[in-house]
């Protein structure tokens, strides 16, 4: 399809509709009317139609339209930069607790890495609620980096520094991440005592945004990782549960006692440092809800309480003898065996083999 002129008659009086500039920001992203027509449920021929009044709106001509799609103006490309801020402040508008809604509880969503938001924030939640009841905790798990910027989330936590110089930014805590393998692979494979050791034993590799997998290897040893990667997963809980089924060694936070019990500790000369950074928006921040939830957010990554975030390094070996002096137990289940020989056509009569596991006290910092 050809093009038209960058510019038309505009209409008298602009009266923007937000649904078009919705619809706006869904055809920048998205380049396909196609696509924002399966997303969004409008027929394509709706939607070209909405477009094409936003222009007269504007009076300007916002889409270069092609067969391949469609790509945004120059004054397009003005347009996104208003139409991102109209969202923005949509968003904080919307979270804020109107008067007749003040026995609702007020959300405060939370993006965070899946392994930091499964197997810590989501066991300590409890905490929040007793402290702030009022408070929905929205917890949403992924690898992937959220758009603070546009509050897709009123804050997140991650491991790589956000460098958006519009966010509030700072740093909660570290995380070392060492190597790990249950005691029933250890007992038919044995384990690695060092780093360099690993191309002779199964692992297991976790791979994603922020996981930075390569630098296992490059820490590790030369070999083509075909050797020795036996299991490739893209989430942390995968990863978790192949773990615990013994399936191979793979790279944790030293704080998987804390986690779990039936991991040990292997090629102790590994250790690959991250930080753990929380970000979110000075507008959200400015709500008393949100503040509150910073607030516990920072709690619970606080090193003086939770020794395995420090700078410096603490040992699984260290974080065992933490909890047992504290009678700590584990925050989620301990390992389970599956004897799978054992499995033959009445499966429903097979029952996993549980660990025996001691009675113990209460979570961390509780």
């Amino acid at each position: 399809m050809g093009l038209r002129s960058a510019h038309v008659e505009p209409q008298a009086g602009v009266n923007l509709n937000w649904d078009d500039i919705r619809l706006f920001l869904k055809l920048a992203e998205r380049g396909s009317i196609r696509a924002v027509a399966l997303e969004t449920g409008h027929s394509p021929a709706a939607l070209r139609g909405r477009i094409n009044e936003l222009e007269a709106q504007t009076g300007a001509l916002l889409f270069q339209r092609s067969r391949t799609g469609m790509t945004l103006t120059e004054t397009g490309r003005r347009l996104l930069v208003v139409a991102e801020g109209i969202q923005r402040q949509a968003r904080v508008f919307a979270t804020l607790p109107g008067r007749e809604k003040a026995a609702l509880r007020a959300s405060v969503k939370v993006g965070i890495t899946e392994g930091l938001g499964v197997f810590w924030l989501a066991p300590l939640f409890s905490e929040l609620r007793h402290k702030h009841p009022e408070i929905q905790f929205d917890l949403r798990c992924s690898m992937t980096l959220p758009k603070i910027s546009e509050l897709e989330v009123d804050l997140a936590i991650q491991l790589e520094k956000p460098t958006d110089p519009d966010l509030m930014v700072r740093k909660i805590g570290s995380l070392h991440i060492v190597l790990f393998a249950s005691e029933a692979y250890i007992a038919t494979h044995g384990a690695p005592e060092s780093k360099t050791d690993i191309h002779d034993f199964h692992f297991i590799e976790v791979e994603g945004p922020q996981i930075r997998s390569e630098r296992v290897q490059e820490e590790m040893t030369n070999e083509d990782k075909r050797r020795f990667v036996n299991l490739r997963v893209n989430s942390s809980s995968a990863q978790f549960v192949a773990a615990i089924s013994g399936l191979g060694v793979t790279a944790f936070p030293t704080y998987a006692p804390v986690v779990t019990q039936g991991l040990v500790h292997v090629a102790k000369d590994f250790v690959l440092k991250r930080d753990i950074w929380l970000a979110y928006h000075p507008q959200s921040a400015a709500l008393p809800h949100v503040r509150r939830t910073i607030d516990w957010i920072v709690a619970s990554f606080d090193p003086a309480r939770f020794p395995w975030f420090r700078e410096t390094y603490f040992s699984p070996e260290d974080i065992q003898t933490f909890m047992e002096e504290r009678q700590l137990r584990s925050l989620v289940t301990p390992a389970i065996e599956l004897n799978l020989t054992a499995l033959g056509p009445r499966t429903e009569e097979c029952q996993p083999v549980r660990r025996p596991r001691p009675r113990q006290a209460s979570q961390p910092g509780r």
